[in-house]
């Protein structure tokens, strides 16, 4: 088993090494490179990363976790202020242009309201981390539309949330949550909202100069 995750990994390496060298020779984002290389080695195409053991996945969730980190390194909360408008107008507005002309063609042909909803709904998303990752590396993330961008993945993180909360009820489940669940959530989403406002704000005024004053690198 850990003879073939070393050698699954040894191969995804080299694969994305060369997907990433051919795709700046060419100047486009190295994301493409390496979602093609991802699709080409899977089990649809040649089939030499099997991931069997679902240990691959474990990876991959660790890898998004930590480009996600990054992102969080280069925003500040202190930036969302600035992003107002084209936060709320600028997301609302994305969503709509892109999800009634797709929720009006599934419903002309055939779809029923529900599937076009939730289908016109998905389609109208973007990935934070994709997105994000490929304004930063053309240098792009601090310039207005990037800018505007930035605030409309936001938006559509926002509104993920309570679109998840509301596919049960597209579904017709037998088992979707009742109206107080649905409040206690809202209720647990705004307190750890609060508590990481908090928390951020004890770190940088009080524990962090603490350690600094220490002048330790190690600690």
């Amino acid at each position: 088993m850990t003879q073939t995750l070393i050698q699954d990994l040894l191969i995804i390496l080299a694969a994305g090494l060369l997907a990433g060298i051919v795709c700046r020779l060419i100047s486009v984002s190295v994301l493409i490179g390496y979602l093609l290389v991802g699709t080409l080695l899977g089990q649809g195409l040649l089939g030499w990363v099997s991931g069997e053991q679902h240990q691959l996945e474990q990876f991959a969730e660790v890898g998004v976790f930590l480009l996600l980190f990054t992102i969080g390194l280069e925003f500040s909360l202190d930036d969302l202020p600035q992003l107002g408008r084209f936060f709320l107008i600028g997301g609302v507005l994305q969503m709509v242009l892109v999800a009634v002309p797709v929720a009006c063609g599934l419903l002309w042909l055939g779809y029923g309201w529900q599937a076009a909803g939730l289908i016109a709904a998905a389609i109208s998303f973007s990935s934070t981390v994709l997105v994000f990752k490929a304004l930063s590396e053309w240098g792009q993330a601090e310039q207005p539309h990037g800018q505007r961008a930035i605030a409309i993945l936001l938006f559509q993180d926002v509104a993920l949330v309570p679109l998840l909360l509301l596919v049960p009820l597209l579904t017709g489940s037998e088992a979707a949550p009742n109206v107080w669940q649905y409040v206690s959530l809202g209720l647990v989403s705004v307190l750890f909202v609060l508590a990481v406002v908090v928390l951020r704000r004890f770190l940088s005024s009080w524990l962090i100069p603490r350690f600094a004053s220490f002048r330790s690198p190690e600690l």
